[in-house]
């Protein structure tokens, strides 16, 4: 990984010199001027500008298009911006890019909502691909399906001679055709004895529904791609995160190999946005893996485009297939389900051992907590790691929080612990088999934004690419505000009381992220000394009809002071 270290060095003085040598000889004149705009400052509700100027990466200055056109001589570029509204880039402060982006190229269910549909995608893929040995892909719905999981009958019905296998839309449940289930050694006898369940018809014999772990028991059998499809897969999902105007990525998985691609693209200058690694860890992580892992986190140290000091627990699974860790039993558990509560992913000691060790090497820690014990537990963990290290807990999160004990809401405000989100999983059309489990007792805590912002929590909201029906800020922050669907349903939004601002919402994508990456003073407001990490929307989110925010589209994205997007169909 050396060479790595090098080009990255080079690369970083390059960038430098290159900024000191733009056409601008004087500092009171500016590269790139946005005038004419409603300039969202970010700092809070009511902070707006109609101006801003940036010189090479930096912005210098904000005010009123009158002085800020002042700093143009005849090499700026000056953008009119005719009245749209300009905010920080947004920060997807949890996604998983490499899968998201393989995925652009493999079966797409995301937009499918019956299950006629799933079969006709599935269908028309593996007719237009015929040479790829398996057929894979993402995004089908608990909802399609009775009892909430699919079986291998209907992927049967599609394709017998080649593999299936496609993960549900969150990423906790795969479908798998018998043929997948053949090569991976599934059978009646088969024994699965980890985090997750082989699902079982009453005889006995596997469904082709895997819970959890025991995923990994077909997608092992699947071929890796090489380093040069992972490098093309993620282009091509740097496109996508350009239209959508994310600048800054942070990833909530992955290894030494995945982070040297982001490195390679960044020696190659082809990174179109600012990306963090939280390497994924559990319990059979071992003290040689740990010492990679701060080799890797000393050596990038704070450098401008990557960051690689933070690390990942899965703590509990999810609520829609019972394997989410509940203080109390579900709601709609069975008689004899073996365990009506969850469970935990892996045993608390352990959880508790590893949190303590990477607290004291100064790593930030997510920790995947989708139940209320789970998150329970969470917090437990850090506030013992704290005791013994005496540390400032390295701004540590808790990703998901989809259901929360009244009780242990104040505990993030006051462990300093982040309450990392996804709006987009609390889309109201995707949350009936979920609503079920949880039942109406505990529906008031469900995905509780406003109760955690009431708290005094700090609050950051992301995608979970590929686990989400929509990568898309501007469809997040359309839950965020309404709870609705984005043709009005239910009228009054679910479980109206967790609604939060548009200015709460846009500081969770933007100001929140970057403190939670703890890059508060480079990036995540627009003001003097930032970096120049802008997006113009086509629509003023914080003065339209809140149920047309989903109309709203990034018309240009800047990174870095650089145009990296441009919709010359709305921006002309």
């Amino acid at each position: 990984m050396k060479h790595h270290l090098i080009s990255i060095v080079l690369a970083s003085l390059l960038v430098t010199c290159n900024e000191g040598m733009a056409q601008n000889t004087s500092s009171d004149f500016a590269d790139l001027i946005l005038i004419n705009g409603r300039v969202w400052l970010g700092a809070d509700q009511s902070s707006f500008v109609e101006a801003v100027a940036i010189r090479g990466n930096t912005i210098t200055q904000v005010g009123n298009t009158v002085d800020i056109r002042k700093l143009a001589d005849r090499y700026a570029i000056v953008v009119d911006l005719n009245g749209r509204l300009v905010t920080a880039g947004f920060n997807d402060s949890h996604i998983h890019f490499l899968s998201g982006s393989l995925g652009l190229s493999q079966v797409e269910l995301t937009g499918a909502k019956t299950l006629d549909e799933v079969v006709s995608h599935i269908s028309e893929f593996a007719t237009k691909n015929p040479d790829r040995k398996w057929i894979t892909g993402s995004g089908w719905q608990y909802t399609m399906f009775a009892g909430g999981l699919p079986t291998k009958k209907t992927l049967d019905a599609i394709i017998t001679d080649r593999p299936i296998f496609i993960k549900a839309y969150d990423g906790h449940s795969g479908w798998a055709n018998s043929k997948a289930l053949e090569l991976a050694g599934i059978n009646r006898e088969y024994i699965f004895s980890g985090f997750g369940e082989v699902v079982r018809d009453s005889k006995g014999e596997p469904t082709g529904a895997l819970k959890e772990g025991a995923q990994s028991l077909v997608s092992r059998m699947i071929p890796e791609p090489t380093r040069a499809e992972n490098l093309d897969a993620l282009r091509l999902g740097m496109k996508l995160t350009s239209s959508l105007g994310i600048t800054t990525m942070q990833n909530a998985s992955g290894n030494a190999e995945e982070f040297s691609l982001y490195e390679e693209l960044f020696v190659k200058g082809e990174l179109k946005a600012r990306v963090s690694m939280a390497f994924s860890v559990n319990a059979a992580t071992t003290m040689s893996d740990i010492d990679v892992y701060k080799k890797l986190k000393d050596r990038i140290g704070y450098h401008p485009f990557l960051r690689a000091n933070s690390v990942k627990f899965m703590l509990d699974g999810v609520i829609e297939t019972h394997t989410g860790a509940m203080l109390n039993r579900y709601s709609d558990a069975t008689q004899g389900e073996l365990l009506p509560s969850g469970e935990l992913a892996l045993p608390l000691d352990r959880y508790r051992e590893l949190v303590t060790t990477f607290d004291k090497l100064g790593f930030q820690i997510f920790t995947h907590a989708i139940g209320d014990r789970a998150v329970r537990e969470a917090l437990n963990a850090y506030e013992y790691a704290h005791s013994i290290n005496k540390t400032s807990m390295e701004r540590h999160r808790i990703e998901h929080i989809e259901t929360i004990s009244t009780e242990d809401m104040p505990r993030f405000a006051q462990l300093g612990v982040i309450a990392s989100m996804e709006p987009i999983h609390a889309y109201p059309e995707t949350v009936a088999v979920w609503s079920k489990a949880i039942g109406t007792e505990r529906l008031p805590n469900s995905f509780a934004w406003a109760a955690l912002l009431k708290n005094k929590a700090s609050l950051v909201f992301s995608s979970d690419w590929p686990a989400c029906v929509s990568l898309d800020p501007i469809r997040g922050l359309h839950t965020a505000v309404n709870r609705r669907t984005i043709d009005g349903k239910p009228p009054l939004g679910w479980v109206p009381e967790q609604k939060i601002s548009m200015s709460d919402a846009m500081m969770a994508y933007t100001k929140a992220g970057a403190y939670s990456s703890g890059d508060e003073n480079e990036k995540g407001t627009i003001a003097s000394g930032q970096v120049a990490d802008l997006i113009v929307l086509s629509q003023d989110l914080f003065s339209m009809d809140p149920m047309k925010i989903h109309e709203t589209r990034v018309v240009m994205t800047i990174l870095d002071g650089k145009i990296i997007y441009k919709n010359k169909a709305l921006f002309k």
